[in-house]
């Protein structure tokens, strides 16, 4: 048999790590004698190039790169198609995982089969099969997947060996942002709480960079490199270049060149800190929302442990001082820690396999790891007044894994003639399934004839790696149901509708955002609309919606005209700025004359924050808009008034005041009812 290793599958970089001959974890070079591994593919030669050589191909504006895969994992709609052939993420991960296998080969002089990998916290369970997949590509054995953030406490306590302590780990990665709340004792690693967002990490902050310096060059010489693929990855290659020389000094200059066309800007570390404190503001709720989720308040945690490469970012350290009240733990290699506690798990695993039931090193009860999923699982169910969709849940957020529960449902069997109930797994915690992962599809047959309704006891668990299975049997007569697996639809619109109600014809969207920018704005209103509008385009549809941005305030400006491309939009509500009053009624007729395409579902969405000057006069260019086919959703927080909203909306339900804290879910909501039809939003027919 061969080693064992354990591996930080990362967004940016990779680490292998594995016992040493003193029973130590320890990381293991790359065959360039570097730990980190950069998760990069170059297509260019023939086999693809891995790591750095890849890497510096990338930095040269080469087209035959991928990179930033790893958020895409379990992604059916993810390809990347290279001289021919199409590669999912599991199978450029495969490529980024043999090269590590053959670096460990190289280094500890024998063959590795298998492998403990690391995933955040926050992945789902097709993220968490993908990276299984990838792992068989490469040609290991996954023995186990583990949360990062749980590697990292495991590594932390291997050395703390009389520690008994409550500590929270902020992962904050190239891709991804996990918090954790571990119980760590000479005997065990107990995992309390976790939270996260598998879409936040060091990238958000290069973008925030990337908008500033396209947006700046593109006003002064009238060249957008957001148009252009290779002008766009040079931009992309400076701003991480910059945020990294910020977290060293309090400026930096960046000369951005496309064609001969040259140009050079000053940044500073303080207005950096600035464009990207919406991004610092989420891990903040994400790291409270997980104290709740212990039962748990500051006063009950003993230090903080930062991990991931970008909790190097001054601003990070920072910013966990000022929510804990002191520096974080010192000591931690941010990374590498993944990694060497992944090789704590891959012998814990070894001595499961050779009944050697302790490792080799000095955290002797560290065979004892308790972890916990943060997603919850359910059905979709039928509303107990029968008129919507639900998202019942059958196994809680943070409940220790493994982890089973079931719930029972009724079946109409009618004679025999019904013999089929399908099951939809959810993986979230809204109540509303549009809003969740839809896991998968179960249909459970071979019910035992009956005339009457059945009950139907649906059972579900988490592994130990966090994967999902389903199971059913009829309560009735106790016997297991027979189970197939089917493609879950491409068209889940009909979750968002009664469930009796027809489909609609599929359209294409055309949307306006409008954002008050007024001076009653200014702060974390302003912030919290900016992160709400960004969370809006992540639940947009690119391939059959447009999105154009209008701010108002004195002056109506179109931000940005109705486009296909996210991150126009995106660069355009980053430069947002509060000044003035509040002149909506222009700002609605300016939406109105670019929504004049009668091909295409129309929507006016608006955010204010007060009543707007001409009140009156906002109301009729709303009640003309709704008049000529454009739907109004009308967003009101601070001083908004909910019956003036209501004026202007299209419905009721399109009329949504939305307290602090709540406006990034309110548009995302609304963003997944616009692209599953809009019913609800609109005035029925």
């Amino acid at each position: 048999m061969g080693a064992i290793i354990g591996i930080d599958l990362g967004t940016t970089n990779s680490v292998a790590a594995a016992r040493n001959e003193h029973g130590r974890p320890e990381v293991i070079p790359n065959h360039e004698g570097g730990h980190l591994t950069p998760s990069v593919v170059y297509f260019g030669s023939t086999p693809p190039a891995v790591g750095q050589e890849a890497k510096e191909w990338a930095r040269v504006g080469n087209e035959e790169i991928a990179s930033f895969f790893k958020p895409h994992m379990g992604s059916a709609q993810f390809k990347l198609n290279f001289h021919g052939k199409d590669y999912d993420a599991s199978a450029l991960s495969a490529l980024v995982l043999k090269k590590l296998k053959a670096d460990a080969e190289a280094h500890l002089g024998k063959s590795v089969d298998r492998a403990v990998i690391t995933v955040p916290a926050y992945f789902a369970d097709a993220q968490r099969k993908a990276t299984i997949e990838a792992g068989r590509l490469a040609g290991l054995e996954v023995a186990r997947i583990i949360n990062e953030p749980t590697a990292a406490a495991l590594a932390y306590g291997l050395q703390k060996t009389s520690v008994d302590e409550t500590v929270l780990i902020y992962d904050l990665g190239g891709g991804t942002f996990d918090v954790t709340v571990a119980r760590i004792t000479p005997e065990s690693v107990e995992v309390l709480s976790t939270a996260g967002d598998h879409d936040l990490g060091g990238k958000n902050w290069d973008d925030r960079i990337a908008s500033y310096l396209a947006e700046k060059f593109a006003q002064e010489t009238g060249i957008d490199p957001l148009d252009d693929p290779q002008a766009l990855n040079e931009v992309l290659l400076l701003a991480e270049g910059a945020k990294w020389t910020l977290s060293e000094r309090a400026a930096t200059r960046i000369s951005l060149q496309i064609g001969t066309t040259r140009k050079t800007y000053e940044l500073s570390r303080t207005d950096f800190e600035a464009m990207t404190f919406p991004l610092m503001d989420r891990t903040r709720r994400l790291t409270e929302e997980a104290l709740a989720e212990a039962s748990l308040r500051w006063g009950g945690i003993g230090g903080v442990l930062l991990v991931g490469g970008s909790t190097r970012m001054p601003m990070v350290r920072q910013f966990v001082k000022q929510m804990s009240g002191r520096d974080p733990r010192a000591g931690v290699n941010v990374d590498e820690v993944v990694a060497l506690g992944a090789a704590v798990q891959a012998a814990i695993e070894e001595g499961r396999e050779t009944s050697d039931a302790t490792p080799k090193f000095s955290l002797a009860g560290a065979r004892r790891v308790s972890d916990v999923m943060s997603h919850s699982l359910g059905v979709v169910a039928v509303s107990e007044d029968g008129t919507s969709f639900v998202n019942d849940i059958v196994i809680r957020r943070n409940a220790p894994i493994p982890a089973e529960n079931k719930k029972s449902y009724a079946h109409a069997c009618r004679g025999g003639s019904n013999d089929r109930l399908e099951v939809y797994l959810t993986q979230g915690e809204s109540t509303a399934p549009v809003d969740c992962a839809i896991l998968g599809k179960y249909v459970f047959t071979d019910f035992h004839v009956t005339d009457r309704e059945v009950t139907v006891d649906v059972a579900m668990s988490y592994d130990m790696n966090g994967i999902v299975q389903v199971k059913a049997r009829q309560r009735d007569t106790g016997h297991a149901l027979t189970m197939t697996v089917e493609p879950v639809p491409d068209d889940l619109s009909w979750l968002g509708k009664p469930p009796e109600a027809s489909r609609e014809p599929d359209q294409s969207t055309r949307i306006y955002l409008l954002m008050d920018v007024s001076s009653s704005m200014a702060g974390a209103p302003l912030m919290e609309g900016q992160s709400a509008a960004r969370a809006f385009l992540d639940k947009c549809d690119f391939t059959r919606t447009e999105v154009g941005l209008i701010s108002f305030s004195d002056v109506v400006t179109l931000q940005c005209g109705a486009t296909d491309n996210a991150r126009k939009v995106v660069a355009a509500i980053n430069r947002l700025e509060p000044d003035g009053t509040t002149n909506l009624a222009e700002a609605i007729g300016l939406a109105r004359s670019h929504l004049i395409q009668n091909d295409k579902r129309r929507y006016i969405v608006i955010l204010t924050d007060g009543y707007p000057d001409a009140a009156e006069a906002a109301a009729e260019e709303a009640r003309t808009a709704r008049e000529s086919g454009i739907d109004i959703v009308a967003i009101g927080m601070g001083q908004a008034d909910l019956d003036y909203l209501r004026r202007l909306s299209s419905t009721e339900q399109g009329s949504v005041f939305a307290r602090h804290g709540e406006l990034v879910s309110t548009f995302g909501h609304i963003a997944r009812i616009i692209a599953e039809g809009g019913r609800g939003l609109r005035i029925s027919s």
